[in-house]
């Protein structure tokens, strides 16, 4: 895909735009990123019982959702990027630094539950202000590898520099809102259909029970070092290896690009392949499982996005019907699988992508039969 494919032309002459640009895509990355590790690692070393500690990472990713192309985001302004972003930013330091962070029981949960819903508003907004969002890479995509190697050297900082990381992240994404060339940029009205939901779903509870798996890949004999590294490689790293793969390889980048629909069906294929592997058990194929779902998420984040037109009448009553099953196979799955993970395990998680991954079997049976039939009435013509 290339930089036009995403972004209207920029001046040459506005080098302060474009440089706004690339780091406004590492920072937000840096945010989404952060908001997977950090709230779900702070849950688990609380030690609540209340769905394995993936209560806050549900809680956020519900906001991110449910706010995402609303209203309230659209005709948000930078004040509001800033204020949240910078409120987020330093509620992440007072947790880090002060006797809060020590908070057990309900206290503590009420406190990190606030703090993820002010971050997933923030979260809502900036990817609602940015037409490409953090789901569409570049033609290089070396943002998101970019972000994971910060993500890394923050990870291995003492305690506060997650809130710092985080403040950084906020000036950047205020002053690219706030710059002239790039507010064309804004996405209007930009939603998805809910077949599009299966590859981050997968993907998102793939990240939201990394902490919750912990004792798991442990047992495996991988340090937690490893876990988190392996975790990022998937999302951050995924999108980046694909566009680089039809960028370079010359028989990938002389095909034309495919269709929003050739997208959608490689990325239900892909999900459903990893739903036939998670059946089989056994670590290998979870490991080929995770990577197929992986590979389906880059995909979905590199697909070619389109605005409509005009709205039609029942536009808006779709687009709620989207967000509620975006709601209901994101953030209330992964908080069953937090639930029912005190007595299946693993099982729950393996359970929740095959759910996902027949989901996606089922679709594509059904735009199967759909075509065939437009073949055959086309031949009777």
């Amino acid at each position: 895909m290339h930089r036009s494919d995403r972004y209207p032309p920029i001046s040459k002459t506005s080098d302060s735009a474009v440089w706004l640009l690339h780091a406004g895509d590492v920072a937000q990355w840096m945010v989404q990123l952060l908001g997977w590790l950090w709230l779900g690692q702070q849950g688990m070393l609380r030690g609540w019982a209340v769905a394995g500690g993936v209560l806050a990472v549900a809680v956020w990713w519900a906001m991110r959702v449910a706010c995402r192309g609303h209203n309230w985001a659209l005709r948000g302004s930078s004040g509001r990027v800033a204020l949240l972003g910078f409120t987020t930013a330093a509620a992440v330091f007072a947790w880090e630094i002060s006797p809060v962070a020590g908070l057990g029981g309900w206290p503590g949960l009420v406190v990190l539950g606030a703090l993820a819903v002010v971050w997933g508003l923030w979260c809502a907004l900036i990817e609602t202000r940015t037409k490409g969002s953090s789901l569409q890479t570049g033609r290089s995509a070396w943002q998101p590898l970019l972000a994971a190697g910060l993500l890394g050297a923050v990870w291995a900082l003492p305690e506060g520099s997650a809130g710092l990381a985080l403040g950084l992240c906020a000036a950047l994404l205020y002053l690219r809102d706030r710059e002239p060339a790039l507010r064309a940029h804004v996405c209007k009205s930009e939603q998805g259909e809910w077949p599009q939901l299966l590859a981050p779903s997968a993907m998102g509870l793939m990240m939201g029970t990394m902490w919750l798996g912990g004792d798991w890949c442990l047992g495996a004999g991988w340090t937690q070092a490893q876990m988190v590294a392996a975790h990022v490689a998937l999302m951050a790293g995924g999108p980046a290896v694909l566009a680089l793969l039809v960028e370079r390889l010359p028989v990938l980048s002389g095909v034309e690009r495919p269709s929003q629909a050739a997208h959608d069906h490689w990325c239900l294929g892909l999900t459903a392949a990893a739903s036939a592997l998670w059946l089989v058990g056994g670590t290998v194929h979870g490991a080929l499982a995770m990577g197929l779902s992986s590979l389906a998420w880059a995909m979905h984040c590199s697909r070619p996005r389109s605005v409509p037109a005009k709205r039609s009448s029942a536009r808006p009553a779709r687009m709620v019907q989207v967000r509620r099953l975006a709601l209901l196979l994101g953030p209330v799955l992964l908080l069953w699988v937090g639930l029912a993970s005190a007595q299946l395990g693993p099982l729950a998680l393996q359970l929740a992508l095959v759910l996902l991954g027949s989901l996606a079997a089922l679709l594509l049976l059904v735009s199967g039969v759909q075509a065939a039939k437009a073949y055959l009435q086309h031949q009777t013509i």
